[in-house]
């Protein structure tokens, strides 16, 4: 068995060792024959969305040998792609044939970078920011105002910028033009710009805080030429917006001179309403309203006598056949002497009050002797003014029993202001002018009326219809308005008793100022005590607490008190100069003022002035208090000695420190009353308070006279003090060189 096995495998042996040769060189020999083709699947164009990780989708390369196609196996891949994967892939085969000749072939797989449509892009939306200057930045804005978002396919490679244009209203309102550019960079083509997304996002900048508006109700004004009036107010005038700058304010009045902040302007008689228009924010409006409000003020000018005499007619009152009264009855027209409506107004009604029934007045014994009587002009439309009369009522042949005039007690005239000027010890001012002055000038119009006759060529057509012409005599009349401009002034001294009464003020409807003013000798009342009370001041040894004090040592009028005002008060009382500088030497001010602080009387204007919106029947006084600038030691009581440091309080007393002469040249003497032997101190300050001289003297029980002769660097106004134990005394005096 084993014999066999053996020999069949020597036989197979046997045959490949010849008949496998035979056959390569044979198929070798008949490979000519069969063709070798290498087939390559065919190029293809695809997205950078579609499957680029299994490219064997886009096919695989066969090689066919005669009638048979087999697979070329694995191809070799390069990818040429860019960071948006676009761009190509190459797949390489390579297949040796039978003769051992190599094929190859190469398919390339073109990628382009276009996805399915765009980018979604959630741009952000329009916002609108409160305040002056808020932050804008999109860092700063919350979502969905403040950066763009998007959704993309994997081709795109998307970034974003911005760019603004600011555009400003007015400092209310700014609007912001932000230019979003969302770029995908994978699809952008420069040409034509194509890739490139863009959206205008808008952002308010808006103050909405509105202004504050206050508008009078109602503003009335006089009309005196019977059609209108020229009303003249100040400009509304509103505080800064809080982002700075104006606000836009208009007005819709028909007759305003402008349409802006001011309604000025001429305004018939009647009502007319005003509204204010504010802008303020982006175009919201806040406004307020004035009703303007023309009166005819054109009174109908009366005119009547100026004095009646008229007797009693007896009267027996009580039947009893004597004579025990009188009687006689005035009616109201027969005092009128040609008064006239200046409007034309008429008819004209007269009665003695503005009760145009009372046409009659009836006088008795109470009314003997004068009586002042109002007659009061009425027209049609209601508007009245009167005239005084003066009538007397005299009791003549009645011969009345116990009909006398009666004593009247005085009475301050009608329409009067009156008031007093007293000095800071209330001493009456005597001759202190006063004047009452109309606050605004009144326009007064004058209209006249020329006629004047021309011929004119007339035509007109006869019985016969024929056209004839004639000249005619025409009548034309011409306007002539003229306006003149019054200011109603009166002035009146007071008396002894410093009392004025400025009586009958005419426009007593009208806002009148109250003033004076006051001039004597230049140094009544200012001696050596003002400077040494000016100098103690500066040292800080007194304080004032009057502000009248502080008015009288601002000599050079600069709100402020200082050595200048020293000096120049030094050199008044010394007779350098005769006269003291600046605009006042008397203040007379309203006694009514108030200051928290003396010093206070520098932050504001001084009240020289008192406004009366109008004169009434009765006022209420208007006083002054004089003031003369430069008499600042007039109210000794109004001082208070004040702790210098912790030196004891200064004090003056003749019978103790006594220096003369005064003013000195070159030599001072002191005489001092000690009342035990000690050490004394000297010192002479000059004016700024600085140390001239500081000497010590001793000093026996008794009178000691010191005699100080180094004095050659001093002059001017000087202060010594003696501090003798533990009190000071202290004094000014004047050397001249």
């Amino acid at each position: 068995m084993k014999t066999k096995l053996y020999t069949s495998w020597i036989t197979i042996l046997l045959y490949v060792m010849v008949f496998i040769p035979s056959l390569s060189a044979s198929s070798k020999t008949t490979s000519t024959a069969w063709p070798f083709t290498l087939n390559c699947p065919a190029n293809v164009y695809v997205s950078c969305t579609d499957e680029l990780w299994n490219l064997s989708m886009y096919g695989n390369a066969t090689y066919t040998y005669g009638y048979y196609t087999y697979s070329a196996g694995s191809p070799t891949v390069s990818y040429h792609l860019n960071s948006c994967n676009a761009g190509y892939i190459t797949r390489t085969w390579m297949v040796e044939d039978y003769n051992w000749q190599w094929h190859t072939c190469t398919q390339t797989i073109y990628v382009s970078a276009g996805g399915a449509g765009g980018p979604q892009i959630d741009w952000p939306q329009d916002i609108e920011l409160e305040g002056c200057n808020p932050n804008t930045n999109p860092n700063n804005l919350p979502a969905p105002y403040n950066y763009p978002t998007w959704s993309a396919n994997e081709c795109s490679m998307l970034g974003k910028s911005y760019s603004d244009m600011t555009f400003t209203v007015n400092n209310q309102c700014k609007k912001i033009m932000r230019t979003w550019k969302v770029l995908d960079w994978c699809n952008y083509t420069p040409s034509n710009g194509y890739g490139i997304y863009t959206k205008v996002q808008i952002i308010y900048i808006i103050n909405n805080t509105p202004p504050e508006i206050t508008c009078p109700a109602e503003i009335t004004v006089n009309s005196f030429n019977c059609k209108n009036a020229n009303l003249v107010v100040n400009p509304l005038t509103l505080s800064p917006a809080i982002c700075g700058g104006e606000y836009e304010v208009f007005n819709n009045s028909p007759y305003s001179n402008s349409k802006g902040n001011n309604i000025s302007g001429t305004y018939p008689i009647g009502t007319t309403k005003v509204i204010y228009t504010v802008k303020y924010a982006c175009g919201k409006t806040k406004t307020c309203a004035i009703n303007v409000v023309v009166l005819n003020a054109s009174k109908p000018t009366p005119y009547c006598l100026g004095k009646i005499i008229t007797a009693l007619m007896p009267l027996d009152t009580n039947n009893d056949g004597v004579v025990d009264n009188g009687m006689v009855q005035l009616w109201a027209k027969d005092l009128n002497k040609g008064s006239v409506s200046s409007c034309g107004n008429n008819p004209l009604k007269f009665s003695f009050s503005k009760d145009v029934t009372e046409t009659s007045k009836t006088f008795t014994c109470d009314h003997i002797g004068k009586n002042m009587v109002q007659m009061w002009v009425t027209d049609s439309k209601g508007a009245q003014n009167y005239c005084i009369v003066e009538v007397t009522i005299q009791n003549n042949g009645a011969n009345i029993p116990d009909c006398h005039p009666k004593p009247v007690a005085p009475v301050d005239p009608v329409y009067s202001q009156k008031g007093n000027v007293l000095s800071l010890t209330d001493t009456p001012v005597k001759g202190a002018e006063i004047t009452i002055k109309q606050k605004n000038p009144s326009v007064i119009y004058h209209i006249t009326y020329d006629t004047t006759e021309i011929l004119q060529l007339d035509s007109f057509i006869n019985l016969s219809g024929y056209k004839l012409y004639r000249y005619i005599t025409v009548k034309k009349i011409t306007e002539h308005k003229d306006s003149t401009v019054a200011v109603y002034s009166r002035s009146i001294k007071t008396d002894s008793l410093g009392k004025y009464l400025v009586d009958s003020i005419m426009h007593h409807n009208k806002a009148m100022v109250v003033s004076g003013k006051y001039n004597d000798d230049a140094r009544r009342f200012i001696d050596n005590k003002d400077v040494e009370l000016l100098t103690k001041f500066l040292l800080g040894e007194v304080t004032f607490t009057s502000y009248h004090q502080y008015l009288a040592s601002d000599i050079n009028e600069d709100n402020k008190i200082n050595v200048d005002d020293q000096n120049l008060l030094m050199a008044f009382v010394t007779g350098q100069t005769t006269t003291l500088p600046g605009d006042h030497q008397w203040y007379l001010l309203d006694k009514k003022a108030v200051y928290t602080k003396p010093e206070d009387v520098f932050k504001t204007p001084l009240p020289l002035t008192v406004t009366l919106d109008s004169i009434k029947i009765t006022n209420t006084a208007v006083d002054f208090i004089a003031i003369k600038k430069g008499n600042i030691s007039i109210d000794a009581g109004s001082l208070q000695q004040s702790v210098v440091e912790s030196r004891a309080m200064i004090t003056e007393s003749e019978n103790v420190v006594k220096a003369y002469p005064n003013p000195f040249t070159d030599q001072l003497t002191f005489n001092i009353r000690s009342e035990f032997n000690h050490t004394g101190l000297l010192q002479i300050f000059n004016s700024n308070g600085t140390e001239l001289i500081a000497q010590k003297y001793d000093l026996n029980k008794g009178l000691n006279e010191i005699n100080v002769t180094q004095l050659n660097d001093i002059q001017g106004l000087i202060i010594y003090r003696w501090t003798l134990g533990e009190k000071q005394y202290s004094g000014t005096l004047s050397c001249i060189r």
